[in-house]
C-alpha cells in the first residue's frame, strides 16, 4: 500500500471520528446511532495503521490491489449501514402508524 494512501485513510479516519463526536455534541444524531459510523472510521484507521495486515487479508480475499480491498470494505460498511437505517426507518413508520391510529381514537372518543 502507498504512504499516500495510508496518511489519506489516517486522515480520514480522524476527520470523520471528529465530525461524528461534533454531531453527537450538537445532538444532530444519537449516540445509539453513532456507533455504525465510529465503526466505519475505526475500520478505516485500522487498515491505515495496519497495512501489512491488511495486505495479508486482502491476498486471501483475492484482490490484487489494497485500494481495491479498501473500496471493497467501505462499500460493504456502507450497505451494512443502509440495512440499520432502513430497520430504523420502518419502525418508526409502524410506530407513527400505531400512533397515528391511537390519536384518531382518542379524537374520537373525546367527540362523543
Amino acid at each position: 500500500m502507498s504512504n499516500t494512501l495510508i496518511i489519506a485513510l489516517i486522515v480520514f479516519s480522524v476527520v470523520w471520528f471528529i465530525i461524528i463526536l461534533r454531531c453527537i455534541r450538537k445532538e444532530t444524531i444519537s449516540i445509539r446511532y453513532s456507533l455504525v459510523w465510529f465503526l466505519m472510521a475505526l475500520t478505516l484507521l485500522f487498515v491505515g495503521v495496519l497495512p501489512g495486515v491488511m495486505e495479508w487479508i486482502a491476498d486471501g480475499f483475492g484482490f490484487e490491489t489494497i485500494s481495491n480491498f479498501v473500496i471493497g470494505i467501505s462499500i460493504t460498511l456502507l450497505m451494512i449501514i443502509t440495512l440499520a437505517l432502513t430497520k430504523i426507518v420502518t419502525t418508526q413508520k409502524n410506530q407513527i402508524k400505531i400512533l397515528t391510529q391511537e390519536v384518531s381514537m382518542l379524537k374520537k372518543n373525546k367527540n362523543n
